[in-house]
């Protein structure tokens, strides 16, 4: 990978807006520029009706129209300026390295921005800095509590606490602070020219080009989920999303990053629905999903099939989905297969079912649901392991015996002197990586050996990886 230092060049700020052609070297005159079109007659206002209802983004290849009112579209503007921005320094890191290539992904999504239902906020401790409209002057705001986190003369590299609400990390001196608070704000500091997406550093935005390379260059597979990479880098950094290091501390689920596990507590075990639709009592926990609610209450269908001489319409674009799926891509095709009995469905759903029926399987503590790996022969079927850190394997088996012996004890008072106790060095050192317990009921009565079908070996303790 390239380590040669980019020389820093003066920055080239294009506005997009409609047929503007004006250019800037910095950011402040950018956007002061780009808040004025904001305030011109180009805005759509084509009567007084829409002036004070839908506003559309006239940035080119956006489409963007607001709804919620000025502040919106406002917020949206200044986030075309530091996307602006980031692309350019995209520009030039891949001019530095020519060997890398370009992106050969659509050029029509390069100006395609993430929604900003809010203001941006700062969580640092005791600061009063109202909300911030503009990103670019959020995350100068928060990297400047990070500049002024104090630390001793001389010790560039003493230990530094991360002041943001709600977290406790220490890191070592102000430049791995700086780091750390894009994880609060995520904040990207560079974007691809060709098609705009957004990356946290050059690293990633080399391997985002470096992917785009040939099948048959990528010659390093996953061996838990199939997918390949161009380099063995790459493969390294996808194998660490399997492994889990943070457990739920309501129930037994396991994640590999702390906001999977903030994800999974606001989802299982929330009831707190902050978006309410206005025209019934619908309510839910995602914006994303109040979004796709609100589609049903439009009197027009706002998706149709693109199928030539099909004239399915719809109000929602689940429903366009599964007619595409049902009418037009062979859904009824039988690629889920039982792991045990080698029976397929078409459909997964109907797969998790029959485990749950015919072989008394149960869900995996903690999981909201079975997951199904493709393998070679084109056919899903259940995924059997979880890998999991030394360290959070050890908690998990420290749990289960404190449980083991709580019951031991509940049951049988005279078994006090035979109650489990730690688990010994030999068995915790092997425990790299562990596999889903299997949880079937044990039931003769529907014993699966009548069907001359033998029973699923018991899931065993594995070596993986830290």
């Amino acid at each position: 990978m390239p380590k040669r230092q980019l020389t820093k060049k003066t920055l080239k700020l294009d506005c997009e807006w409609g047929s503007c052609q004006e250019s800037f070297s910095r950011m402040e005159n950018f956007c002061k520029h780009a808040e004025t079109h904001l305030n011109a007659s180009d805005v759509h206002e084509e009567d007084e009706e829409e002036a004070e209802g839908e506003r559309s983004c006239l940035w080119r290849e956006c489409g963007f129209c607001s709804v919620e009112g000025p502040e919106e579209l406002q917020r949206h503007l200044f986030f075309h300026c530091y996307h602006a921005k980031l692309k350019q320094l995209g520009q030039q890191v891949l001019a530095a390295h020519p060997e890398i290539g370009s992106c050969s992904f659509g050029y029509h999504n390069r100006n395609i921005i993430p929604e900003i239902p809010e203001n941006f906020v700062c969580l640092w401790r005791e600061c009063e800095q109202p909300p911030f409209e503009n990103p670019e002057w959020f995350f100068r705001h928060v990297e400047m509590h990070g500049l002024l986190v104090d630390v001793p003369p001389g010790e560039r590299e003493s230990a530094v606490r991360c002041e943001w609400k709600d977290c406790e990390a220490t890191v070592k001196g102000r430049p791995k602070l700086r780091e750390h608070l894009r994880s609060h704000t995520q904040e990207k500091v560079v974007a691809c020219p060709g098609c705009g997406g957004m990356y946290a550093n050059n690293t990633k935005l080399f391997d985002h080009i470096i992917r785009q390379k040939d099948m048959d260059g990528q010659m390093f597979q996953c061996s838990h989920c199939s997918k390949r990479f161009a380099t063995e880098r790459l493969l390294r950094d996808h194998m660490r999303t399997h492994v889990s290091h943070y457990k739920c501390p309501l129930c037994d689920m396991t994640c590999p990053t702390p906001s999977a596990r903030r994800n999974h507590i606001k989802f299982r075990h929330s009831n707190e629905k902050p978006y309410s639709c206005d025209y019934c009592e619908y309510r839910c926990k995602r914006l994303a999903d109040l979004h796709k609610h609100l589609e049903t209450h439009s009197s027009e269908p706002a998706y149709r099939c693109y199928i030539p001489d099909c004239s399915f319409t719809s109000r929602s674009l689940i429903t366009m989905k599964l007619h595409q799926k049902k009418k037009h891509e062979g859904d009824c095709v039988a690629r889920y297969k039982c792991h045990v009995c080698d029976k397929c469905f078409s459909r997964g759903n109907n797969l998790t079912v029959h485990l749950l029926k015919k072989h008394q399987f149960k869900w995996p503590s903690g999981h909201p649901r079975f997951r199904y790996k493709e393998h070679e022969d084109g056919f899903w079927r259940l995924q059997l392991i979880r890998y999991e850190s030394v360290e959070l394997t050890e908690q998990l088996m420290r749990e289960k015996q404190n449980r083991q012996t709580d019951e031991d004890q509940d049951q049988d008072q005279e078994m006090d002197g035979e109650s489990a106790g730690p688990a010994p060095m030999e068995l915790q050192h092997e425990l790299r990586g562990v596999l889903l317990e299997e949880q079937r009921v044990e039931d003769s009565a529907n014993g699966t050996e009548e069907d001359g079908q033998e029973e699923a070996p018991p899931y065993t303790f594995t070596r993986g990886f830290s």
